[in-house]
């Protein structure tokens, strides 16, 4: 008469349970790879928006009006503009565009909103027997 061998019958079921344990955390590893990815998009688009409209903004004659008007333009042709805002600041010397964007959630403890800011020199003009 042939037993078993032990070895066989206490590993029965032991990969099962390994995947059991496994596959949430290999989901949730993507979904944080997907929403890094989100926030990251929505970060590098919010800081091209504040640049534009800082430049925008800090050429002679142009004001906060032009500024927010450059930056909301960056951000639909970027394809955010329904879920961001524009707004802008100067104190004569400098102007200071901040942009918030929404974040898309996929997971629940990542930041809704994101912002950036930028901020310019207003140009002057400045004649020749003054420099």
């Amino acid at each position: 008469m042939r037993g078993r061998s032990p070895t066989i019958s206490r590993d029965r079921g032991e990969a099962t349970a390994q995947l059991v344990i496994l596959t949430p955390i290999l989901i949730v590893l993507v979904f944080l790879g997907i929403q890094t990815a989100i926030f990251f998009h929505a970060a590098n688009v919010a800081a091209a928006a504040a640049a534009q409209g800082a430049a925008a903004g800090s050429r002679r004659g142009a004001g906060s009006v032009d500024a927010i008007a450059a930056a909301e333009q960056t951000l639909g042709d970027l394809g955010l503009s329904t879920n961001a805002s524009a707004s802008a600041a100067t104190d004569g010397s400098f102007i200071t565009v901040t942009v918030e964007v929404e974040v898309s959630q996929v997971l629940p403890f990542f930041p809704d909103t994101v912002g950036r800011t930028a901020t310019e020199p207003i140009e002057r003009f400045v004649a020749e027997s003054d420099r």
